[in-house]
């Protein structure tokens, strides 16, 4: 909930001065509401704040005073909000705006006008008006905030695929790492490279996926719109869990998922990482599973985040990803 601060009424007074027994309407006005303000803010990368904060209210204009002095304005409420937060209105479920660029604002609520004071209605046919206005009431409405991610490669998978892991071997990141599934309640974010002639890259890995995400289980909705923004997607299976005897299955849930979400992520790069090579057995077929993945036309790097193993290549496929498309 949002709501801008009242505009303060106008004053209705007469300058009292000595030898001046009828002196002028002197009502000052009112002052004019606070506003609600959204400003995009670099610093920030989720929407925690507005776990606890779930009311913004904007300071009310003060009254209009004697000797036409106008009311003091409120004061306008600014709330930080992260790149890539999508505001809706809660009631029609209209977007009002797409905040990305840092230091972009948007007038969630306009405060209200102030009430005109007496002195302001003084004319040659009214002398003296014993009346004024009262302010305006400032704008009030429900908003939903919806936040997806700016990066430039995403890590997904189903959950235990080891993705913490993996961004923490491609970048600094110190996100929790824990085993068991669902770990990562939202998405988080690391800094990969910089490398000669490439900018460094946003990793964000996105909560895992089950079998019905595409239908909001497991909170699948607030995970999935997060891979609509990102450049490359980078799908992450453990390749301990795999049936031999069905080597692409755990692909294709994930490829169904992203097709009844959003068709368009099947057009994103995409690159497919066997995690967890570390805890293979001796007889496991290994190099089966990884030529079953290329001969369905994948980019297929079998990888340990864990103990660092084959992450090299990964590495440089996705740097050759973003040199292609640079």
């Amino acid at each position: 909930m949002v709501r801008a601060g009242n505009g303060g009424p106008g004053c209705v007074s007469f300058l009292r001065a000595r030898f001046q027994p009828s002196g002028r309407p002197d009502g000052g006005n009112g002052g004019a509401g606070g506003d609600v303000i959204l400003e995009v803010s670099s610093s920030l990368r989720t929407l925690s704040l507005f776990k606890r904060r779930r009311v913004l209210l904007a300071e009310n204009g003060r009254r209009g005073q004697k000797q036409d002095r106008h009311g003091k304005n409120g004061a306008s409420v600014i709330v930080p909000v992260p790149s890539g937060t999508r505001v809706f209105d809660a009631d029609s479920g209209r977007l009002l705006k797409d905040l990305m660029t840092p230091g972009e604002r948007l007038v969630l609520a306009k405060g209200g006008r102030g009430g005109k004071g007496n002195a302001h209605f003084t004319s040659s046919r009214m002398r003296s008006p014993r009346f004024c206005q009262p302010g305006e009431p400032g704008r009030e409405r429900r908003i939903h905030l919806e936040l997806q991610i700016l990066a430039d490669v995403g890590l997904m998978g189903a959950p235990n695929a080891g993705k913490t892991t993996l961004l923490k071997a491609l970048t600094a990141s110190k996100a929790r790492v824990g085993a068991f599934p669902f770990t990562t309640l939202s998405p988080q974010l690391g800094v990969m490279g910089p490398e000669a002639d490439h900018e460094p890259l946003i990793v964000a890995e996105i909560p895992g996926l089950i079998e019905g995400a595409h239908l909001g289980k497991g909170l699948g909705h607030q995970f999935l719109r997060h891979l609509q923004r990102t450049r490359l997607l980078i799908q992450v299976i453990d390749v301990s869990a795999i049936d031999p005897a069905a080597p692409l299955a755990p692909l294709a849930m994930l490829e169904e998922e992203m097709r009844n979400f959003d068709p368009s992520l099947l057009d994103k790069p995409r690159l497919v990482a066997l995690n967890k090579i570390d805890a293979l057995t001796p007889d496991f077929p290994r190099d089966e599973i990884v030529l079953a993945y290329e001969q369905a036309g994948w980019r297929v790097f079998a990888v340990s985040a864990q103990a660092g193993a084959g992450l090299a290549p990964l590495r440089q496929a996705i740097w050759k990803e973003f040199s292609v498309t640079a």
